[in-house]
């Protein structure tokens, strides 16, 4: 028999499966380039170039700093839900652009179609389900995104292995239509309605989502007062708060955390990574999928336990075990026992999974660091910063494994991660069971507590 809070639980965790689909339409978008180029060389009734293929793979990855930035804006002025439904209704344009291109211009459209939506994804989403979850289960909805953002690369590379380009694009293009379906039914964070001075309607979307427990009464009375004091417009000035560029600062090692711990780089160059680990035969399409397999595993692992351990501890027994990993495997490699390669393999195996719950991890504070009236505008500035950070480590891996080999890059690898692990111990608060409120407060206080240490 169900009980009211499970009720109320449901009704969070459908919410938060209706914008996961969205994020799965992004994996889908993510994983289409590592399909796509193969495919184009192969057609015969396609311009192939070569002088564009840098262009299709990279048009991608720029676009989405630009999604970004233009996300965190957009659903402030618009609300989440409508962030949610425009942002599927530009995937549609874009895989139709992409499944009828003809000539290599258009191609690119579609491309930058594609970059601005797979951009935008993470702040619309994340911040969505941060307004909306209970604090004890926020940390498990705030995981989802990573978690159907996985399954969708997974899904766009198999579905490479047997349908055609084209074909792939239009099965994309239908699975964006049900998003703009589902999205339809999908409630409004009552934090964004009581933030534009729609207190009623937000207070009743507020306990339609959570109830009228003393739990969430609390949380509500907290919210209502706290924005009392919010009714002044925001100035350049707030951007330049302790709530502000405090969160704005440990997103940036986060982020570096992502994209240089190496889980994101071995996805990207996985056949040739893995060829110079693993010089004998091998079948590239199955160390792609096995790549992806590993992510999203370690993906639905942190999903399913992530709200029983603190999430600042999970990231960095993740953190320091993906050090240890990649410093064994620098190692072994350096060493070279005969007839071990199989070692080699299962440590790479093993770093892959850790370093993969690092970019799941850091995702998931992002949405809860900022301050309300400034969080739309903070995730999306983050989420640039992540990708801008992602196109400068795959735009460089390249020279660094031909000119220096894969054991530089190893090397590169654990040297950031320890290096930035020790920063972000004293930078990382701990989320896990906290209010945003409370987050947002947190800030203020360590601020007062320090103003008044150097008045002593």
């Amino acid at each position: 028999m169900l009980t009211i809070k499970r009720v109320y639980l449901i009704k969070q965790l459908v919410a938060t499966s209706v914008s996961g689909f969205l994020s799965l339409c992004g994996g889908l978008a993510f994983g289409f380039s590592a399909v796509l180029l193969p495919q184009l060389k192969a057609d015969e009734n396609y311009p192939y170039d070569e002088n564009y293929v840098s262009w299709i793979a990279a048009m991608t990855p720029l676009s989405m700093v630009l999604g970004c930035l233009c996300a965190g804006s957009i659903i402030d002025r618009i609300g989440r839900k409508m962030g949610h439904i425009i942002l599927a209704f530009f995937f549609v344009i874009s895989w139709t652009v992409q499944a009828f291109a003809s000539n290599n211009p258009v191609m690119l459209l579609g491309r930058f179609l594609t970059g601005l939506c797979s951009g935008a994804i993470r702040p619309i989403t994340l911040v969505y389900l941060g307004e909306i979850a209970d604090p004890k289960y926020r940390g498990l909805m705030l995981f989802s995104p990573s978690l159907t953002l996985s399954l969708g690369v997974v899904i766009n590379h198999a579905l490479g292995g047997f349908v055609f380009w084209r074909t792939n694009a239009l099965i994309c293009n239908a699975l964006s239509i049900i998003s703009i379906v589902l999205l339809l039914v999908l409630k409004e964070s009552p934090l964004w309605l009581i933030a534009k001075g729609k207190i009623d309607e937000g207070v009743k979307v507020f306990k339609w989502f959570r109830g009228d427990t003393d739990e969430a009464e609390k949380e509500l009375n907290l919210i209502l007062e706290k924005q009392n004091e919010k009714k002044v417009e925001l100035t350049v000035m707030d951007y330049f708060k302790i709530d502000f560029m405090k969160p704005l600062l440990i997103t940036f090692f986060l982020s570096v955390a992502m994209q240089f711990s190496g889980a994101n780089i071995i996805t990207f160059y996985a056949q040739d990574i893995l060829g110079q680990i693993i010089p004998n035969d091998y079948d590239p399409f199955i160390l792609m999928i096995v790549a992806d397999c590993i992510r999203f595993i370690a993906a639905s692992s942190i999903f399913f336990f992530g709200t029983r351990i603190p999430r600042k501890i999970a990231f960095f027994v993740s953190n320091f075990g993906a050090c240890t990993l990649l410093y064994c495997l620098l190692l072994f490699l350096y060493l070279n026992p005969p007839n071990m390669r199989w070692v080699s393999l299962v440590l790479l195996i093993a770093y892959m999974t850790f370093s993969s719950a690092i970019v799941t991890l850091s995702w998931s504070f992002v949405a809860e660091l900022y301050p309300s009236k400034l969080r739309g505008v903070g995730s999306g500035a983050s989420s640039a910063v992540s990708y801008f950070l992602l196109f400068i480590s795959v735009k460089i891996t390249p020279g660094i494994t031909s000119t220096l080999g894969v054991l530089a890059l190893f090397c590169m690898f654990a040297t950031i991660t320890v290096l930035n692990g020790v920063i972000l111990i004293f930078l990382l608060p701990e989320t896990h069971g906290r209010s945003l409120q409370d987050i947002e407060d947190g800030y203020k206080k360590s601020t007062v507590s320090n103003v008044e240490v150097s008045k002593l």
